[in-house]
């Protein structure tokens, strides 16, 4: 018979469960594909995970529970990013403009007039109202519902260390790669068919996963605000 090509395959997963039934898929009769699963303790930058639980009302509703952690947010971000870029996820488009708008009330991350002025010169190049008046309290959100250039300006901020506080829907966490000192993810529910539901695991590690920045951090940390 024909010769089987010696083709090898290096699959990598943060996230994926049921890696030995990959494995076997990947592998052949003759040449049997091997699963390594490896710990956290290889990871490049040690990840403190931190839940914080807010006891609520059970007729307290998603969305009124979800405003009521923007409030605390400033708190969090001021306790545990020691200054540092922070990724907040929320779980809808409104979520992340209305956390923006209300952290920008309370909290500014501008670290001096210089970077003051840069924030000025690109909030006036933006196209939404919102974004422009939290960049300049140095905070911005990024969701698929801004325009291109928006969403690259902030991107490339975020990138460039020039922004501290990113605020974006969770699908973020699935693309772009914002590697960040502190992600915050505010709330673990979700809205889906027509009705809430928490985030999955996978999901959770997605968005866990973006907090370390290897060139920068010798530690990092993931605060989960839920029920």
């Amino acid at each position: 018979g024909t010769k089987e090509p010696s083709l090898r395959f290096v699959a990598v997963s943060a996230t994926f469960p049921n890696v030995v039934d990959a494995a076997e898929w990947l592998g052949t009769s003759n040449c049997k594909g091997v699963a390594y699963k490896l710990n956290e303790n290889l990871r490049p930058v040690l990840l403190r995970k931190v839940v914080l639980g807010y006891p609520c009302s059970d007729t307290l509703s998603e969305f009124r529970f979800d405003l009521s952690l923007s409030y605390k947010l400033g708190h969090v971000i001021h306790t545990y990013s020691d200054g540092k870029p922070t990724l907040v996820f929320c779980a809808t488009r409104k979520s992340v403009i209305q956390t923006a708008c209300i952290l920008a009330k309370s909290a500014h991350y501008v670290s001096n007039a210089a970077h003051k002025q840069q924030l000025i010169e690109v909030a006036n190049t933006m196209h939404e109202t919102k974004l422009r008046e939290c960049l300049l309290n140095g905070i911005g959100f990024h969701h698929a519902g801004l325009s291109v250039s928006d969403r690259r300006l902030i991107e490339e901020l975020f990138v460039a260390g020039r922004l501290q506080v990113l605020i974006s829907t969770s699908t973020l966490a699935m693309g772009v790669n914002f590697p960040a000192h502190l992600v915050v993810i505010k709330s673990t529910a979700q809205y889906a068919a027509g009705s809430y539901k928490e985030y999955s695991e996978t999901q959770l590690l997605q968005m866990i996963g973006r907090a370390g920045r290897p060139q920068f951090d010798s530690s990092a940390t993931a605060v989960i605000m839920t029920r």
